[in-house]
C-alpha cells in the first residue's frame, strides 16, 4: 500500500510559515484508488489535529508513536487533514498549537503519560478557550494513551476535555472521526470504542465498563501491515537518537523506532500488556522492508524496536534480525530473560543486534515474589524466585560471551515476602531495604558484567497492579496511600489540591533514577538519602571494577544533571558524583 511512499518531509500548508498539515492522500502516499472506499466531502475537509506533549525529565530517548501512526491510520481512512503538533519541537510552542486548533474540528492529545498531566491540563484548558473565542466550543478536545488509566478524578475536574481514550487507537481515532466528519460525535459517544467521559448526569461513563486494572476499553488492532509508523514524523535528535547507537568513531546514528509485533503471550501478573490481550501479531515482511527503506531514504541508520518480548517466536525473530541487517541497520530490542539462549544470541549479532534490553528489576527471590514476577502455584512460584538469579548470570554471561551490549535494570524500593523458615510459604510483605537493593546492584556489577546499569524507583503508575489493585497485601507496604489506589489525579498538582492526595517528599537526586520528577507517588520504602547512598554504592563498585581492569559499566544518566555537573564520568568511565545537598536545588 505504500510501495510508492513520496515523502516530500511534511508537505504543508503552512500555519505561522512552520505548522505542518498533512495533504492530499494521493500527493502524499500514492495511495491506490482502489485501496480507498469513497469518502464524503466532509470527511475531506475535516481538519484533526493530534497534540504530542512534552517530556519534562527523561532519561532514555525515544519517539512519540502516537503521532505518526494515528495518522497514518486516519490518511488509509481517506482523512487528508491531519496535523501533528509535537510540543518536544524546538519550533513549536502552546501558542503555535493555539493558532492551528482555531479552525479544527478534532483535537486528540495522543500518546500521553500520566506523568504528563500538569502540561495536558494547562494546555488543553488554553485550548478549550482559544476555541471558545472562536465559537467552537462544540470541538471534541480529546486525551489519549497511558494517561487515561484510573482518570475519573481528574475527568470530574476537567469539563473542557470532552473525553477520554483508552486502549489501542488504530481503528478507534477512524471511528471517532467518522462520527465528528457525520456531526454524530456527542450522539455516539456512548458507542465510541474506547472512549470514557463525564456524563450529562457527572457521571463518569466508560464504555464496556471492566474491572480489572489492566483491561483497555478500545480493542488490540489485528493488522498493523498498512500502517506507516513514521509517517509524518519530524525527527528530533536530541529526543529521538538513543545513545545506545553510536558509529565507530561515536557519532551518533540516526535512529528510528518500529515495533514489529504487538500482543504479549505471558500473562504475567504485575504487567498490563498480556492481559489486555495475550495474541501475538506480527508485521508483514513486506510491510517491515517497505518501512525499512523508507527510513534509510530519509537518512535513518538505526532501528529500536520497540515491542514487548522479541524473541518470543524466534523463527521470526531470527528473520526480522535478517531483513535489518539486509536493509542495512543496526539495531536493538527488548526481550525476557527465559526467551534467550546462547546460539539466538550469536544469530542476533551476526545480524546487526548492538543491544538487547531485559528488565531484571531485582535479584531478590523475596522481591520477585512479591512483584508477582512469576505465574502458578505458590511453591511454582517460589521455585521459579529462588532461580531466577542463576538465570540471570547465565544470560549475562552468554551476552558478554557473545558480544552483544547489555543493560541491567533495577527497580529500587520495592516490597518483598516474608517467608517461613522452609521457604515453603509467604507469610506477610515488607519494605526492600538499602542492603537489599546493595546486593541487587553487587550481583549485577559482580556477576553479570552489563554494559550500561540504570535504575528505577518504583513508580505507582495507573493501569499497573501496583497502582489499582486496593488492599493488595504485597504493595500496601510501601504505597504512600496505604490500601487505597493510586489514581492518575496524584500526578496532578491541581488534582492533589483538589482531593487531599498525600504526596511523596520531592527532592532532585530522584533524578538520579528514571525519568522521575514532582508530582509522581513514589515507594515509602525510598527517601533522598537511601537514593543517595544507592548510587554512590554503585559508582564505588564500577570504579573499583575499572581500576582493577574491569569492564567500564555505563550508568543511564538524565543528561540535564551530567550538564549540571552533579554527576560526570572521566575518560577511563569512572563517575564522580556531588554531594546530596547539591541536588536539593534542582
Amino acid at each position: 500500500m505504500f510501495s510508492s511512499i513520496i515523502n516530500r518531509q511534511n508537505q504543508s500548508l503552512n500555519f505561522l510559515g512552520f505548522l505542518q498539515d498533512m495533504v492530499d492522500t494521493k500527493k502524499l502516499l500514492a495511495l491506490p484508488i482502489a485501496k480507498l472506499q469513497p469518502i464524503e466531502n466532509s470527511f475531506k475537509l475535516l481538519k484533526i489535529v493530534l497534540i504530542g506533549e512534552y517530556i519534562k525529565h527523561r532519561t532514555f530517548n525515544g519517539a512519540n508513536k502516537a503521532l505518526p501512526v494515528l495518522t497514518s491510520s486516519l490518511v488509509n481512512a481517506g482523512f487528508q487533514r491531519v496535523v501533528q503538533l509535537d510540543l518536544e519541537r524546538s519550533d513549536l510552542t502552546i501558542h503555535d498549537v493555539l493558532s492551528a486548533v482555531r479552525n479544527a474540528d478534532l483535537v486528540v492529545f495522543a500518546g500521553c503519560m500520566t506523568n504528563q498531566w500538569a502540561e495536558i491540563d494547562e494546555h488543553s484548558q488554553k485550548i478549550a478557550a482559544e476555541l471558545k473565542k472562536y465559537g467552537r466550543q462544540n470541538v471534541p478536545i480529546l486525551v489519549g494513551g497511558y494517561a487515561t488509566k484510573s482518570v475519573e478524578d481528574i475527568a470530574l475536574i476537567t469539563p473542557w476535555i470532552t473525553a477520554f481514550c483508552d486502549g489501542e487507537g488504530e481503528e478507534s481515532i477512524v471511528e471517532i472521526a467518522h462520527a465528528v466528519a457525520k456531526g454524530t460525535f456527542y450522539q455516539d459517544m456512548q458507542h465510541l470504542p474506547g472512549l470514557c467521559f463525564v456524563d450529562k448526569n457527572g457521571d463518569f461513563y466508560r464504555h464496556h465498563q471492566r474491572t480489572n486494572f489492566h483491561r483497555s476499553v478500545a480493542p488490540r488492532v489485528n493488522n498493523f501491515d498498512d500502517i506507516d509508523q513514521n509517517l509524518g514524523l519530524i525527527h528530533i535528535p536530541k529526543i529521538h537518537d538513543m545513545d545506545i547507537f553510536k558509529n565507530q568513531d561515536g557519532k551518533q546514528l540516526k535512529t528510528a523506532q518500529l515495533f514489529t509485533q504487538r500482543g504479549c503471550p505471558w500473562g504475567c501478573g504485575f504487567c498490563n500488556k498480556s492481559q489486555e490481550s495475550n495474541h501475538v501479531v506480527r508485521l508483514s515482511e513486506t510491510s517491515f522492508r517497505r518501512q525499512l527503506r523508507h527510513l534509510k531514504w530519509r537518512g535513518y541508520e538505526a532501528v529500536y524496536l520497540d515491542v514487548d518480548t522479541f524473541t518470543v517466536h524466534e523463527t521470526a525473530a531470527r528473520r526480522e534480525a535478517e531483513i535489518l541487517k539486509q536493509e542495512g541497520f543496526v539495531w536493538g530490542s527488548n526481550t525476557r530473560i527465559d526467551k534467550i539462549d546462547y546460539e539466538q544470541m550469536c544469530y542476533l549479532v551476526e545480524h546487526n543486534c548492538v543491544y538487547l534490553f531485559f528488565g531484571v528489576e531485582h535479584t531478590l527471590p523475596e522481591v520477585s515474589l512479591a512483584s508477582h514476577k512469576f505465574n502458578g502455584s505458590v511453591a511454582s512460584q517460589i521455585k521459579q524466585a529462588f532461580d531466577y538469579p542463576d538465570k540471570i548470570k547465565k544470560v549475562f554471561q552468554d551476552m558478554n560471551k557473545a558480544g552483544l551490549p547489555s543493560s541491567y535494570f533495577l527497580i529500587l524500593g520495592l516490597p518483598k515476602a516474608k517467608l517461613n523458615a522452609d521457604k515453603t510459604k509467604i507469610l506477610g510483605y515488607e519494605p526492600t531495604t538499602l542492603a537489599d537493593d546493595m546486593s541487587a546492584i553487587r550481583f549485577g556489577l559482580e556477576e553479570c558484567h552489563p554494559d550500561f546499569l540504570n535504575f528505577n524507583i518504583l513508580r505507582f503508575m495507573p493501569g499497573s497492579l501496583a497502582a489499582d489493585t486496593p488492599s493488595h497485601d504485597s504493595y500496601s507496604c510501601v504505597r504512600p496511600c496505604g490500601e487505597q489506589p493510586i489514581t492518575a489525579g496524584y500526578f496532578l498538582p491541581r488534582a492533589v489540591q483538589h482531593y487531599g492526595y498525600p504526596q511523596s517528599v520531592e527532592h532532585g537526586v530522584y533524578r538520579l533514577c528514571e525519568s522521575v520528577g514532582r508530582y509522581q507517588p513514589i515507594t515509602t520504602a525510598i527517601n533522598p538519602q537511601r537514593v543517595y547512598e544507592t548510587i554512590c554504592y554503585a559508582v564505588q563498585l564500577i570504579n573499583a571494577k575499572i581500576d582493577a581492569g574491569g569492564k567500564a559499566t555505563k550508568l543511564f544518566i538524565d543528561k540535564d544533571l551530567q550538564a549540571l555537573g552533579l554527576i560526570s564520568r572521566d575518560e577511563m568511565g569512572r563517575y564522580a558524583i556531588a554531594p546530596l545537598e547539591d541536588f536539593a536545588q534542582i
